[in-house]
């Protein structure tokens, strides 16, 4: 191996090492739910992520019911419904 092709080696290994040291330094919050608010949460994730760069809003759609279910259960941050929660789905929120 020459010392270039080492010396090039090294540098993708430390960049490789930074990057995901960084990576891991950022906070991620889980946003899911309405298909019909899914452009419009990304699009708040985007600008949040200009202000606050070590945040990362990760969105994701599955409908309403999906991303209620999500908050529910404690898989998501952010849950987004383009309707009412349901009396059922309440209880099982304040359970």
């Amino acid at each position: 191996m020459t010392s270039r092709s080492m010396l090039l080696n090294i540098s993708v290994a430390v960049a490789t090492a930074l990057a995901s040291g960084a990576a891991s330094a950022r906070t991620e919050i889980q946003n899911k739910g309405s298909d019909t608010l899914v452009n419009v949460a990304q699009s708040w994730a985007e600008q949040y992520g200009k202000i606050n760069p070590n945040v990362a809003v990760a969105v994701s759609g599955g409908g309403s019911g999906t991303g209620i279910a999500a908050m529910i259960n404690g898989t998501v941050d952010i849950a987004n419904s383009s309707r009412k929660m349901k009396d059922k789905e309440i209880k099982e929120a304040q359970a």
